[in-house]
């Protein structure tokens, strides 16, 4: 991977209009890790907080941060249109209460959620800068944020200590679209393993990451409930989580 790619990235999220995908990728999971924190410091952004998911209890977790200013309380507004459409992802979050640093030993479980103020309900709008999303290496997916674009999280509904995941339903609406998804449907399975991952893992996006830790605010979303659907205009996408909380994205055409 070159500057080059980079380069492509800040440009593309500065003008709004997606790129192809360069041709100097990131070739392991050290160097995308690494695109993703340049891409941020081109742009003059700090961290607000992460995404997290995997498949199963076992699958190698991937994550990406969060981008200051792109993060957005209880309702968002966005514009979709033929060259720039969107996608929806329903997600269950957390909500740091306190720092958490990043230290040699690992946490544990127990030790996290002390730090976690509570659960929201979350939608993820996937804004990806390249042109080709989603036929697009995993890596370079990767490197590009995972598509992440904004994240509408709701207020606090719950703590997150005795969180059963299988106990919750996801209910997702989009217009004539709905999906409601038990916790046992939930790919990720264990929420609390990805949160548990990131905070041991800080140090793969650098000495800057680990020396800032988890800060109390950051918001981490932990996997989509409900994969992906496309932002349809003219309607308003809700995601309620039972007990925990609401959000919704206000779609227009542009």
């Amino acid at each position: 991977m070159t500057d080059d790619f980079t380069g492509a990235m800040v440009a593309a999220r500065r003008s709004g209009r997606r790129a192809p995908t360069p041709g100097a990728a990131p070739e392991d999971r050290a160097a995308a890790f690494a695109a993703q924190i340049a891409t941020l410091d081109g742009l003059g952004l700090g961290i607000a907080g992460f995404k997290v998911g995997a498949n199963g209890r076992t699958g190698e977790p991937s994550a990406a941060p969060l981008a200051a200013g792109t993060i957005h309380r209880d309702r968002a507004r966005v514009a979709v249109s033929g060259d720039h459409p969107l996608w929806l992802e329903a997600e269950l979050a957390f909500v740091m209460g306190a720092d958490l640093p990043s230290r040699d030993a690992p946490y544990a479980s127990s030790e996290v959620l002390a730090a976690v103020e509570g659960l929201a309900a979350a939608i993820e709008i996937v804004d990806p800068r390249l042109a080709d999303w989603p036929k697009v290496p995993p890596l370079t997916a990767l490197a590009d944020f995972q598509a992440n674009g904004a994240t509408v999280v709701s207020s606090v509904g719950r703590r997150a200590d005795g969180l059963d995941v299988e106990a919750l339903t996801v209910d997702f609406r989009m217009g004539d679209l709905v999906k409601t998804v038990p916790g046992t449907r939930y790919p990720g399975e264990d929420a609390i393993r990805l949160l548990v991952w990131l905070a041991n893992n800080l140090r793969l996006w650098g000495p800057a990451v680990r020396a800032r830790g988890l800060k109390a605010g950051d918001v981490i979303i932990s996997g989509s409930w409900t994969s992906v659907d496309q932002a349809v205009a003219g309607t308003t996408a809700t995601n309620t989580i039972a007990g925990i909380g609401s959000v919704a994205v206000e779609i227009a055409g542009g």
